[in-house]
């Protein structure tokens, strides 16, 4: 599942690029981009969440249901993620992990973990062009996410 917001930060990003920015400015890029994309990432998740409790027909329960999110999402991490699915029930839990790769995983945890450290001030050793070799996978684990879920 792309997300424009993301696909047009790294367009902006290549943009400000191909005039010759390098340096702490490139870092500052992709620290950026790091940030976006799990801020965006989340977005997503809720929306989903959200879309799938609008289904419920009693609006009181569906309000409920839709509160209790914030409590019980805690991370994006592929654990937490299988724990909100397991939720819904034990074969959405089931599904998401089933359909996840080895590659995507190591991909969405790379954004995860890079965007940690951005976050803690620790050591980033990503570029640009990684972020956007691990966003063009991690994508996935939405998608995976989404199906899972329904």
């Amino acid at each position: 599942m792309l997300i424009p917001r993301i696909d047009q930060a790294l367009e902006h990003c290549e943009e400000h690029l191909a005039t010759g920015v390098t340096g702490d400015v490139q870092v500052l890029l992709t620290h950026s981009l790091l940030v976006l994309m799990c801020a965006e990432f989340e977005k997503t998740i809720q929306r989903l969440v959200e879309d799938r409790c609008a289904s419920i027909a009693d609006e009181a329960v569906e309000r409920f249901a839709v509160s209790c999110f914030e409590n019980v999402f805690r991370s994006l991490r592929i654990a937490e993620l299988s724990g909100l699915l397991g939720r819904f029930g034990e074969p959405h839990k089931t599904r998401f992990t089933d359909a996840l790769d080895e590659k995507t995983k190591n991909m969405y945890d790379s954004i995860l973990s890079q965007r940690n450290a951005v976050a803690h001030g620790g050591d980033v050793n990503a570029t640009l062009g990684d972020v956007k070799v691990y966003y063009a996978e991690a994508h996935k684990v939405l998608d995976c996410f989404k199906d899972a879920l329904t």
